[in-house]
């Protein structure tokens, strides 16, 4: 019986392999979606064990590649079953490189946005930042790629990797300002100093910032004009954000005449604390409202506070009703606004040896 089943082999092992590695061919090629599936649930829990959100994403980012390189996987394994051979391996390393670049490529395309989002720590990350490193990395991915490509083919890539750093660095060399105008704009884009549709004020300018690239900020001055302004003097420079504001302050003036009295003087302060007060808009705990000095041709009272009004709009249409109110508190007081006066005294001399008649 084993002679017999030894000559069936001899006689027959060739197409037995043949089919033992079609047999395999074709199982992987059926099964590759399940086959991907459960080994990416298996990584996903293990890499994503404490952030169990970031599993799907991983999950359906990887699976279509893996699940062709099963089909890959197969077909070498039918194939080297039959015919072992260096170019045949060789090949499927080669093939195999290919296919960690594109599961690499795809994994960054699908999911570095969440991870730089995370980072961040902001809902929202800058959809200009997030493609152009994604393409850098994807570059990068692609060179390293066919570097190990190239050394499978059995080249000399040392000459090759010279050259690349030479080259890089005369790149650098004549690029550099683009290059530190490109750093200044990740810096804008991930430590958010600013967003689009923010005022801003800078030493130099002020205006509402309507776009943000990786190499230059577009802001709209307050006048109506465009100015581009590169990220690398932006970056520097000291920012005021009036779209982060919480409150506004609002510190102001008014004189009164001299003429008016201590008790008329006190009644307009207490008039302009309780009309603020009562302002639904105003903070109470830090309402100011005090005769501070004698200046040289008024009475002045210092009117100083919070208000809870972030735009700008609504802060200026707040200031003008507040305006109005005081007018009309003074109005109606025994007093009126001080205005600068000057008294001129014009001295009469009567000239030598005049007798006054």
């Amino acid at each position: 019986m084993p002679e017999a089943i030894t000559a069936f082999f001899e006689e027959y092992g060739f197409y037995i392999n043949i089919a033992f590695g079609a047999l395999i061919f074709i199982g992987f090629t059926a099964l590759r979606n399940k086959i991907a599936a459960f080994l990416l649930k298996i990584i996903a829990k293990i890499l994503f064990a404490k952030k169990p959100e970031r599993r799907e994403g991983f999950i359906s980012s990887l699976k279509r590649p893996l699940a062709f390189y099963f089909i890959v996987l197969g077909l070498f394994l039918g194939i080297i079953i039959n015919y072992h051979h260096t170019a045949i391996v060789s090949t499927f390393k080669i093939v195999s490189i290919l296919f960690a670049c594109w599961l690499l490529i795809s994994f960054v395309s699908d999911n570095l946005e969440s991870v730089l989002g995370e980072k961040n720590k902001s809902p929202e990350v800058n959809s200009i930042a997030v493609k152009f490193i994604a393409n850098i990395l994807k570059v990068l991915t692609v060179c390293i790629a066919v570097i190990m490509v190239i050394s499978e083919l059995g080249y000399n890539i040392n000459g090759l990797l010279t050259g690349l750093g030479v080259g890089g660095l005369a790149v650098s060399l004549a690029a550099q300002d683009t290059l530190q105008s490109i750093i200044s704009g990740f810096v804008i884009m991930f430590d958010r100093p600013f967003d689009v549709g923010d005022f801003i004020e800078t030493k130099e300018f002020s205006g509402t910032v309507e776009d943000i690239t990786m190499r230059s900020t577009r802001v709209r001055k307050t006048d109506d004009t465009v100015i581009v302004v590169p990220n690398t003097i932006i970056a520097d420079d000291l920012i005021t954000n009036y779209a982060k504001l919480n409150k506004r302050l609002v510190d102001t003036k008014i004189g009164l005449l001299y003429a008016t009295s201590d008790e008329t003087l006190k009644a307009c302060i207490n008039a302009i604390r309780t009309y603020l007060e009562s302002h639904e808009k105003v903070e109470k705990e830090n309402i100011r409202v005090r005769f501070v000095e004698f200046d040289d041709s008024a009475l002045t009272i210092q009117i100083r506070f919070y208000v809870e009004i972030t735009g700008l709009e609504d802060y200026y249409a707040f200031t003008e009703e507040m305006n109005f109110a005081i007018k009309k508190i003074i109005d109606e007081s025994d007093t009126d606004f001080a205005y600068p006066t000057s008294s001129i005294f014009i001295e009469e001399n009567t000239p030598k040896g005049s007798v006054k008649g």
